[in-house]
């Protein structure tokens, strides 16, 4: 478990596998591996997402963390710090990967480092109630419900 930084190798790894992780949503082990991690991997190399990250990293706008096995980010998240405040977002674990406590763990480096950049107030949205849970054993407690606004047609 660790903070990945701008030039760490493991950067790309840890910015595609919350996009697998969101493709399979929920907390039950799925199917995508490793496989599908390269080619994810790739995807974001190409797409420039690794190269956004690196400035938002470097300008201290973002923090990435990953748990991190044979050379790849099995599990990742970001926060974005901001006058004391900080948004985890995008926690997800490679879909084979689940049910080892990898997200929590994730969370609570995203927390501490947050914390160490001196946020007051911490907050997540989860994407379901079994989500919710799992964040709740780590202390985090529901206080609303987050609304989107679509533009009319």
């Amino acid at each position: 478990m660790r903070i990945v930084g701008a030039d760490d190798p493991i950067l790309p790894s840890a910015l595609a596998v919350p996009h697998l992780a969101f493709a399979e949503p929920g907390t039950h082990v799925g199917l995508a591996g490793t496989p599908q991690l390269t080619e994810a991997t790739d995807a974001r190399i190409a797409d420039g997402s690794v190269d956004r990250a690196v400035v938002r990293i470097r300008a201290g706008r973002t923090a990435v963390a990953a748990a991190v096995e044979h050379g790849s980010a099995l599990s990742a998240g970001q926060h974005q710090p901001l006058a004391g405040v900080s948004e985890i977002v995008g926690v997800g674990t490679l879909p084979a990967a689940r049910r080892r406590g990898l997200a929590l763990a994730v969370t609570a480096t995203l927390v501490a480092d947050a914390r160490s950049r001196g946020a007051a107030t911490v907050f997540l949205s989860a994407g379901d109630d079994d989500v919710a849970r799992v964040y709740a054993r780590f202390g985090f407690r529901k206080i609303g419900t987050a609304l989107i606004a679509e533009p009319s047609e």
